[in-house]
Order: structure tokens, then C-alpha cells, then sequence
């Protein structure tokens, strides 16, 4: 299915754009929602794939877009003969997929959050609750397609229609049993956010920019359906509008997903949740100052005269004007503290191009090496030392006693040795510690020196024009 380079064979390509375009074909007559849906999360997945196999979050994009299939709504459905079992084939398993299609939206929901950008399960302390979560959220969607009994949506009420492939035994505690699995399905999505959080702090900062496009869509989508969710067992009358925040906040995952994979100016991440804190900020003062002085001076002319004045309208509205902005710069000031953007030209380039100097630029090289050191070892302090014993560049407390001198043995490195001072829980250093850093310490002086030895062999501008 692969060809040489990685990506997806073209006769598999053509397998994928077939049965997507079958997906279209069902959903686009019944519901525009959810068509548009289905060609955002679809289209991007099948990008994805096509140069990415391999990696599971395009398989998910394009599984969450036909669950859509499932939530659309059916207008001639025949609701008599589904609620009596003698509805047609079709019916039949149209009601049946969407008694299951909304836990698995989010079930795989939940799955892209705890896997993306690698398209695997994160290591350490998360691995076994996010595979609970996943587990549990997995059941929910087989014991909604074999329950005794499916809903169905009809207008404003949810009516239960007999399953019929309800393989599940009847008995009078099941129903309010599956009352509560659709939180289970939420949980597990919320805890996968939570695991995306945490590792956005540790992860390096390509990947938090990736993961940070990826956590305010997401973050959004789960915002939207704990609104949908408690506005309508509040106002059961909505006719649907409880679910307008989702229906804005489904097609921001792929969209964020793409911009995320593209890799290249992902600070303009920054740059979208800052203008639109500023300005969204801005409008609600405004428009509550605006409100606010209308409604005084309106009273003040009902008062006086008897009756409205469009003048005091017109007044007001120059008034705010003239407060835009004095306001935009002081809610700027203050977002700008907590969100600031990059806006430096070549952003991300300019970050990749300082990271490879901090490992091959021997200054830099020796002060990134001192940096990680210290954080590894837990040492008080680290220095990197020439072949002179002069301190090139250090972190943490220095000097510090007692010191281990680390050698590192690569002839005519820019360094020679890293100083190591104790543990700041004065426990003793771990040999396989030390032995590891002094393997890194050695590859990162053959970098530095390497770079070094290229740049003096041939001086930088002598390409020919």
C-alpha cells in the first residue's frame, strides 16, 4: 500500500477518494451541517494520508468524518413503522448508526487528543488512564449498538425505537444505566485534553506550537458540547440552538490540525488568540459602555420631554467612538502580558536556524550542554571547561565543591571537559548519569567542532553567482 517514499500507493489513493466520495453522496442530501463537517474533517484526513500513512491521526480525521454520517438528521424517516419494527432496510440502519455515532465521534475524538502530532499513545503516567478512558468510552459504543433500544430525535422530543440488532437483554435497570454513558464518553475526551496539557509543558517548541493549535480547537469542541449538554436539560425548548457552539467549533480541529502539520509560521497561533482577546474584549466594553449610556440619556430625555431622542443615539455613538482607541491600547497592554505574539519576520525559520546553532556553534553548544546537564543530573551546578580549564559557559551555581571533571575525549574539540558539582539532595551521582553525559557531552563537541572546522575550511559568500 506504500510506495518507496512513504506515502500512499496510487491505486490505494484512489481506493480513499472512492469511498470518501461515497460518504459525500450519503450525507450531502440530508443535512448541509453535516456535510460540511464531513468535507473539512475528510478532506484534511485524506491529505494527511496521502503523505502520512503511517500516522494514525489522518485515519481518525477521516473515521470522526463519516461518524457525522451517523448524527445527520433524516427527514423521511418513517417514524410510525421505525417505533412498530417494520420500517425499511434503509431506515432501519440509518436509525441504527446514529444510536451509536455520536460516542464514537467523540471516542475517536478522544484518541486524536492523546495521540497527536505522533499519532501514538504518550509514555509515563497517562498511557493508563488515557487507554481506560479510550477503553471505557469503546464500550459505551458497543453497548449502544446492541442495547434494546435506539433514540431518535423527532423535533424536540427523543423517542426510543426497538433495536433491531438489540442483542443486549431488556431488564427494567438498563435504561437508567445508559442514561450516564455519554458522560463517560465526555470524560474520557476531557481527560485526553488534560494529557495534551501536560504535555505541551514538556515537550520541545515545534511540538507545543502543534499542540497548541491543536488544544484551543479542541478545547472549544468540548466547551461546546458541555453548553449543548446544559442548556438543553435546562431550556428543553431550543429547537436545537443549545448546539450552535459546536456546530462552529467541529470544523476548527481539522482546520487547526492542518495549519499544526504544515509546521511553518505556527506562531500565528499567537497572534489569532491575541487579536481576538483584544478585540473581542474591546466590543464587550464598548458595547456595554454603548448600552449602557443610551440607556441613561434616554431616560433623562423620556424625563425631561416625554418622549425618545435619536440625538442621544447619534451622541453616544460618537462618544464611544472616540473611546475606541484609549481602550484598544489598555486592553492591548494587559493581553499582551499573558499573550503575547511573535512578530518577528521568518519566525519559525528564525527558531530553527537557533537551534542548530545552540548545537553547533561551539559557545552555544557549551551553554546548551551546561543547561541540560544541570537538569538531568540534579547537580547544583555545571560547567563546561577548553583545554585551557577555563569556564566557557556554566549553569546553575558556580563555582561549586565538591566538582567531578567529566572528560571528554574528542582530539581538537572546542571543549574538553564538563565540571559537574554535587546533587542538590546531596545524594551521590548515578554512574549510568554520568556515563550518559559524558557520551553526550562528546557528541555534542564533534558537532561543534565539525561545524567549526567547515566554516574555517571554506568562508561563508564563496558560492558562485
Amino acid at each position: 500500500m506504500l510506495r518507496s517514499d512513504g506515502s500512499l500507493a496510487v491505486w490505494a489513493r484512489i481506493l480513499l477518494i472512492a469511498v470518501i466520495a461515497l460518504g459525500l453522496v450519503v450525507v450531502a442530501p440530508a443535512d448541509a451541517f453535516a456535510t460540511f463537517f464531513f468535507v473539512t474533517y475528510a478532506v484534511v484526513g485524506a491529505l494527511l494520508a496521502i503523505r502520512r500513512p503511517k500516522n494514525l491521526v489522518s485515519w481518525l480525521l477521516i473515521g470522526i468524518a463519516f461518524t457525522f454520517i451517523g448524527t445527520t438528521s433524516q427527514p423521511a424517516l418513517d417514524f410510525a413503522r421505525v417505533m412498530t419494527a417494520t420500517s425499511s432496510l434503509g431506515d432501519e440502519v440509518w436509525v441504527w448508526i446514529g444510536s451509536w455515532s455520536g460516542a464514537a465521534t467523540f471516542v475517536l475524538f478522544t484518541v486524536l487528543a492523546a495521540t497527536f502530532p505522533t499519532g501514538r499513545l504518550p509514555t509515563g503516567r497517562w498511557r493508563a488512564p488515557l487507554v481506560a478512558g479510550i477503553v471505557a468510552g469503546s464500550a459505551v459504543i458497543v453497548l449502544s449498538m446492541f442495547a434494546p433500544e435506539v433514540s431518535i430525535t423527532k423535533g424536540d422530543a427523543e423517542i426510543m425505537a426497538p433495536n433491531p440488532i438489540g442483542l443486549i437483554p431488556d431488564f427494567p435497570q438498563l435504561r437508567e444505566l445508559l442514561v450516564p454513558t455519554f458522560a463517560v464518553v465526555v470524560a474520557a475526551f476531557a481527560l485526553a485534553i488534560v494529557s495534551m496539557v501536560t504535555r505541551y509543558r514538556s515537550a520541545s517548541e515545534t511540538t507545543q506550537l502543534q499542540l497548541r493549535w491543536l488544544l484551543a480547537a479542541i478545547v472549544f469542541v468540548l466547551v461546546g458540547v458541555i453548553t449543548g449538554l446544559v442548556l438543553g436539560s435546562i431550556f428543553p425548548g431550543l429547537n436545537g440552538a443549545e448546539w450552535s457552539v459546536v456546530i462552529v467549533a467541529y470544523p476548527t480541529v481539522p482546520i487547526a490540525i492542518a495549519v499544526a502539520v504544515l509546521r511553518y509560521r505556527l506562531y500565528e497561533i499567537d497572534r489569532i488568540v491575541n487579536r481576538a482577546l483584544v478585540y473581542g474584549v474591546v466590543t464587550a466594553i464598548l458595547a456595554g459602555i454603548f448600552a449602557a449610556v443610551t440607556l441613561l440619556t434616554q431616560r433623562i430625555f423620556v424625563s425631561l420631554t416625554g418622549q425618545r431622542s435619536d440625538a442621544a443615539i447619534v451622541l453616544t455613538t460618537l462618544a464611544v467612538a472616540t473611546l475606541y482607541a484609549p481602550v484598544r491600547k489598555r486592553v492591548e497592554s494587559l493581553v499582551d502580558r499573558y499573550f503575547k505574539y511573535d512578530q518577528r519576520l521568518f519566525g519559525a525559520y528564525r527558531d530553527e536556524l537557533r537551534k542548530a546553532l545552540s548545537v553547533m556553534a561551539p559557545l552555544l553548544a557549551a551553554q546548551k550542554l551546561a543547561h541540560e546537564a544541570l537538569g538531568e543530573t540534579g547537580a547544583v551546578g555545571v560547567a563546561v571547561a577548553d583545554g585551557d580549564g577555563r569556564v566557557l559557559a556554566s549553569a546553575g551555581h558556580w563555582p561549586a565543591e565538591p566538582t567531578i571533571e567529566i572528560p571528554v575525549r574528542t582530539d581538537g574539540a572546542a571543549f574538553s571537559a564538563v565540571l559537574l558539582g554535587p546533587r542538590r539532595d546531596q545524594r551521590p551521582h548515578r554512574s549510568q548519569v554520568l556515563a550518559s553525559l559524558g557520551d553526550v557531552a562528546a557528541m555534542a563537541a564533534i558537532a561543534s567542532t565539525a561545524i567549526e572546522a567547515e566554516l574555517d575550511g571554506e568562508p561563508l559568500g564563496t558560492a558562485p553567482v
